[in-house]
């Protein structure tokens, strides 16, 4: 399991190195009036909380299925209270950047689900090759 949290790692930061990177371009060119204070921290807490949601999902797979449902489900809800409050702090803290900051979490949101979604269905089917019939 410890090389699979590695892999994750690895790839989960080649995906935030490449938003980083598109994002970079567009909010220094085209985007430049949009970008606000808090994108770097987007870039650090998005990965993060990933990390540590697999690590949790793929432990509970391991025990049984109803323990990941529980898991998946828990973890979706504590992902949603988590970015919902840091989205409320800072749109409190930036109001004229409210909306481009909404975009960027909806985006950066469903980037990570998406991601997150793929890679846990991977490694759950190495952990657990006898279930996938």
């Amino acid at each position: 399991m410890n090389k699979l949290i590695r892999n994750f790692i690895f790839k989960i930061t080649v995906l935030t190195a490449l938003i980083a990177l598109i994002s970079g371009l567009l909010f220094f060119s085209v985007l430049k009036p949009a970008y606000f204070e808090a994108f770097p921290l987007l870039l650090i807490l998005f990965p993060v909380i990933s990390v540590l949601m697999h690590i949790r999902l793929l432990k509970a797979s391991q025990k049984s299925l109803a323990a990941f449902n529980v898991a998946f489900m828990l973890g979706f809800m504590i992902k949603l209270i988590i970015y919902a409050t840091f989205t409320g702090i800072i749109i409190s803290a930036e109001p004229e950047k409210r909306n481009p900051f909404v975009i960027t979490v909806l985006l950066l949101y469903i980037i990570y689900t998406v991601f997150d979604t793929k890679a846990v269905l991977d490694d759950m089917k190495k952990l657990n090759p006898d279930t996938e019939k």
